[in-house]
């Protein structure tokens, strides 16, 4: 009998896991089926942003991004892009790209089933149906998702991206830090992740201001080493032989 309840348990732990972890430890770990960084030939690196818009930090994060004649791909909490319509607009107007975080800032692994489609399924279309652009990239919260994504079917015309470049910029960190900790990590392709939102959990108060003190620095710094800064959705879009690193 004692060896029935173990078998039992040991099925719900293993199920469990297959579930909740397995996915986000095959795209993290293993790098599979997601673009987590783009071809060496580039020589081009992609800014984006997660867990915005932010009323109060964004605008200001355009405005530099603006002056320093950097395009980045935003990827946003849909229920935060309706509330603040018009800095949606702004980033499209701007030449940016908008892109899935999920409905919620939920931690998918988590969720049923059906909540987990839906943070990538409402998303999609709030963000068509608002703003008429259809995103095609989805970048989970926390960078972690379910089998439930996987195997529904919602990522059909959607790509899974995560990142190969992150720098705890969540934390207040002053801005000549954050560019120290980036320019060790960089490489030709990377794709860089930082956050203009400071009201998910974990983050610290204020850190995006340092993020927008970044923004000058990071564009001379990155230009000086010979590369340019491109949207990630035009990296799905290279033919040469390499492409973009999905596996």
């Amino acid at each position: 009998m004692i060896w029935a309840w173990w078998t039992a348990i040991l099925v719900v732990v293993a199920g469990g896991m297959a579930y909740s972890v397995w996915p986000s430890v095959r795209t993290r770990v293993f790098h599979k089926g997601v673009l987590y960084r783009g071809s060496a030939q580039l020589n081009a690196v992609a800014l984006t942003f997660d867990d915005g818009p932010d009323p109060h930090y964004t605008p200001q994060l355009l405005d530099a991004l603006k002056f320093a004649g950097i395009p980045a791909t935003f990827f946003v909490i849909a229920e935060k892009a309706l509330n603040h319509p018009e800095i949606v607009e702004r980033m499209l107007a701007e030449g940016h790209d908008v892109a899935i975080h999920g409905y919620r800032h939920w931690f998918v692994p988590v969720l049923p089933p059906r909540a987990s489609i839906r943070q990538v399924k409402a998303a999609s279309q709030a963000l068509t149906h608002r703003f008429g652009t259809h995103p095609i990239l989805y970048r989970p919260t926390w960078g972690a998702h379910n089998l439930a994504v996987e195997w529904s079917g919602v990522l059909q015309d959607t790509q899974l991206v995560t990142w190969s470049v992150m720098v705890g910029d969540w934390r207040v960190t002053p801005a000549a830090e954050l560019l120290t900790r980036i320019r060790r990590k960089w490489h030709p392709g990377a794709i860089l992740v930082l956050h203009d939102s400071d009201e998910t959990w974990g983050a610290q108060r204020g850190a995006p201001n340092e993020v927008i003190q970044l923004i000058p620095m990071l564009a001379l710094a990155v230009r000086q080493q010979g590369w340019e800064f491109q949207l990630l959705k035009s990296w799905l879009q290279k033919t040469s032989n390499e492409g973009p690193q999905i596996q």
